[in-house]
């Protein structure tokens, strides 16, 4: 190759590399309601018009992200995954990437905190919670026990809540301080928590361990870490909600969706797609159960357990991102 190609090659390389870099996406119509899918094995995202039950948007993305939050704007999008050096946000209304958040490798989940002040990253690769505020700067690292998976926060209490995967340990995180403020033993492999409104109780899931499988929920006293209980829900239950007097219990490992009164007692239980790892609720009490083998969005009502619709998205639906109406 002459030195004049290899010229022309270099400066096609870097206009091509550029282009990818700066890639825009599809615009998201700012004045519906969303709930967009996550899909990992697809790396890309589906937007989906929840008043019409439709897709409003798709984005096929050039990174493995695993899940995302959206901002109190109700236009920033934010996308993390375990093996991203980045949290990237983008702007949905024009689909074009803002900035990018140096966090490192190792996060698996995020939450809007503090009254929608700050944003809680959950690095398991560091066994810390990082907390930014929403312009994107660093307020503090607040290390956990390891490989922490699974976060509530205690908005009464101003606490966080920070599941272990691998130790049998929750670690609470005062919210003002940014410091860990100590914790109590929990069953091993957690995953999925739920604080009841009332704040009295902490309803943890799990998948099990070796070849034990989980199959109940544990009951704590969420102030002490009393053990109160345990609630069979089998297969693995890994996802909880609280719609006023009922919860609902999403368990992959039987593809189960149960719903619950406060005591524990069922009300009422519905088989729900391949696999389902993600439950959600929109502002008019329909629960949302992504199935991530089935790659599909089921529409349920919380009443009567009775699936209204179903919508295809991407393979591997694994996070489900709402957002309101911004106009």
């Amino acid at each position: 190759m002459s030195v004049f190609k290899a010229f022309l090659y270099s400066i096609s390389l870097i206009v091509f590399l550029s282009s990818c870099s700066n890639h825009t996406y599809e615009p998201v119509p700012s004045d519906i309601s969303l709930a967009a899918t996550v899909n990992m094995k697809s790396m890309s995202v589906t937007f989906i018009d929840v008043e019409k039950r439709e897709i409003a948007a798709e984005w096929q993305l050039e990174k493995p992200y695993t899940g995302g939050i959206v901002f109190p704007d109700g236009d920033t999008f934010l996308l993390y995954g375990k093996e991203m050096e980045t949290a990237d946000l983008f702007s949905l209304q024009t689909g074009e990437k803002k900035s990018s958040w140096d966090t490192g490798k190792g996060i698996v989940n995020a939450k809007v905190i503090n009254d929608q002040k700050e944003i809680a990253l959950v690095n398991q690769n560091n066994s810390s919670v990082i907390f930014y505020d929403l312009d994107g700067e660093k307020l503090a690292e607040a290390e956990t026990e390891s490989s922490p998976l699974s976060i509530v926060e205690s908005e009464e209490e101003g606490e966080l809540f920070v599941l272990s995967f691998k130790n049998e340990t929750l670690s609470r995180v005062d919210l003002k301080t940014k410091k860990t403020i100590g914790g109590y033993p929990i069953h091993g492999a957690a995953s999925g928590a739920l604080l009841l409104k009332d704040g009295t109780q902490l309803w943890l899931g799990g998948h099990g361990e070796g070849a034990t499988i989980e199959k109940d929920i544990h009951v704590y006293n969420a102030s002490d870490g009393e053990f109160i209980k345990k609630i069979p829900a089998p297969v693995m239950p890994i996802n909880f909600l609280q719609n006023q007097q009922s919860i609902f219990v999403l368990s992959h490992g039987s593809n189960q969706l149960y719903k619950m009164d406060l005591d524990g007692n069922i009300m009422g239980t519905v088989k729900v797609g391949a696999n389902p790892f993600e439950l959600a609720l929109t502002s008019d009490h329909t629960l949302l159960v992504a199935g991530y083998d089935s790659n599909d969005l089921s529409f349920i009502n919380p009443e009567n357990l009775e699936e209204e619709d179903k919508i295809e998205v991407g393979n591997g639906p694994f996070k489900i991102v709402l957002r309101e109406k911004t106009e």
